[in-house]
């Protein structure tokens, strides 16, 4: 059956549930994502004419186990079942000769059998599975790069050894993430560790850090200042961190995130950051040193903050949301900011409009909603 035909049939049963990709020529489907379907208990016997798929993607179904017509797709690479009632990883996997991903999260496996060994697999995803532990096999991986564990209470000893380049693992203990030097990316989102190992900055090539609700831990290393760029540097309900240390200004930073870190008290001048997100914070005064950042974005959102004394020296930043706090003035020293064009600040206790505004040459919107000072008639005359 010609290609166009199964997807329409496809479309017919799954509708906007089903999504595909093309072959840069427009010849073969490549790609098939069907997810959210619960009635779907089996891989769809149409995919057996897409015989160029490299990746196949059925998540959040009921699918009870993995098809043996995936041996044939010689160019399989990327096997994504999550979310499935699959307990077992079936012996043809190895006839996927070219299979580099393969995704279990949240299925009902309990193992990696021995013989997925004899595939090129670049990554692991296991989070959410039943598979438990370190499992011994993925040594036997010299090609693996990514990997998603369920939580452990710490990395092995020896954990450097596979080369990754992409971890995501929740973790009781940070002992030994220092040795792995590759890594690239890495997640320890709800981790229970209280501190990063002290040469932390050993990861030099680490560029997205997410330690999102680690709420144990307490500071972050002097040594994190040796990672030069960090794409994302995610650190929101971390509710423990009192401060940021001074290392880290010697890190570009393109996306911060504080949000929730409701004890942060401290961050220190001359950080270079992009944007710097820190919502649901609940401070009563905005720690000075972001207002003393390289930031072209900053959102502080749901605060206690009355003074924002400083902002004036935010010099290269272009919009400000300063909204839902308890700010009382607009300090005139705003006029200071030449590139801004956007300005948030509903939802405080502001009382005057400061004409130190008509200094910022570039702005072209202020909202004030929920302010005494709220007058649409006013703002529309500055």
């Amino acid at each position: 059956m010609e290609e166009q035909k199964v997807i329409d049939i496809l479309y017919e049963k799954y509708d906007a549930s089903m999504y595909y990709e093309m072959d840069d020529n427009e010849e073969f489907v490549t790609l098939v994502r069907i997810e959210k379907v619960e009635t779907l208990t089996s891989f769809p016997e149409e995919l057996r004419a897409f015989k160029h798929l490299e990746e196949i993607k059925i998540q959040k179904c009921n699918i009870k186990e993995i098809p043996e017509f995936i041996t044939e797709f010689p160019n399989l690479k990327r096997l994504i079942i999550e979310e499935n009632p699959i307990s077992e990883i079936p012996e043809f996997i190895v006839e996927c000769k070219k299979l580099q991903l393969l995704d279990i999260e949240k299925t009902d496996i309990k193992e990696l059998p021995d013989f997925i060994k004899k595939l090129p697999l670049t990554g692991i995803q296991l989070k959410g599975s039943k598979v438990q532990g370190f499992p011994k096999i993925l040594y036997q991986f010299d090609s693996l790069r990514g990997l998603t564990l369920n939580e452990l209470d710490e990395l092995p000893e020896d954990i450097n050894t596979l080369k990754l380049t992409t971890l995501h693992v929740s973790l009781k203990s940070f002992k030994f993430l220092d040795s792995i030097e590759q890594l690239k990316v890495l997640s320890l989102v709800d981790s229970k560790g209280s501190r990063l190992p002290k040469d932390f900055g050993n990861l030099k090539k680490l560029a997205h850090l997410d330690l999102s609700n680690c709420k144990n831990l307490t500071r972050l290393p002097e040594s994190i200042g040796n990672i030069r760029r960090f794409w994302s540097l995610t650190l929101g309900g971390c509710t423990r961190l009192t401060a940021l240390p001074q290392s880290l200004t010697n890190s570009g930073i393109s996306v911060l995130s504080l949000d929730s870190c409701y004890n942060l008290r401290t961050v220190p001048k001359g950080l270079q950051v992009g944007s710097l997100y820190a919502d649901n914070t609940k401070w009563k005064a905005i720690p000075s040193g972001i207002f003393y950042s390289s930031s072209k974005k900053v959102q502080i959102t749901d605060h206690n903050a009355t003074d924002i004394s400083g902002i004036g020296n935010l010099y290269n930043v272009t919009f400000i949301n300063l909204s839902r706090g308890k700010i009382k003035k607009i300090p005139d020293e705003i006029g200071r900011l030449k590139k801004l064009r956007l300005l948030l600040m509903e939802h405080n206790d502001i009382k005057e409009y400061p004409r130190a505004l008509s200094n910022c040459p570039n702005l072209k919107s202020v909202r004030l909603f929920g302010n005494p000072v709220y007058d649409m008639s006013e703002l529309n005359d500055i």
